[in-house]
């Protein structure tokens, strides 16, 4: 449920339909509509008809969707603050931030 929130709250006003949350979290189309359900039954999204394609559902997030998503980033940072961050002395967590900069730069390209 975080990963769909990321993905809808990232870019406010976004359209992302049930498909593109499917192949962005790698899960099979019944897969994200059980998914897609239990977080509307949690008042997390909601599901909205697209204006472009009659077949498409978009999915939003809902205010509490939003509320939930920045308390579980608040969680979150202070997860990875706590056991990636702070053990590292200044120099090695220079080295894993540049080295995970990489990682993420050559995934980007393919």
């Amino acid at each position: 449920m975080f990963e769909v929130l990321i993905r809808l709250c990232r870019q406010p006003d976004e359209e992302v339909s049930q498909r593109e949350l499917a192949d962005d979290l790698t899960l099979t189309s019944s897969g994200i509509t059980r998914l897609i359900d239990r977080m509307e039954e949690a008042g997390l999204v909601g599901r909205v008809p697209s204006p472009e394609d009659r077949r498409s559902v978009l999915v939003e997030p809902t205010e509490h969707g939003h509320t939930v998503f920045l308390r579980a980033v608040a969680v979150h940072s202070q997860v990875v603050e706590r056991y990636f961050v702070a053990p590292l002395a200044r120099d090695d967590y220079a080295r894993l931030t540049s080295a995970l900069g990489e990682i993420h730069q050559a995934l980007r390209e393919g």
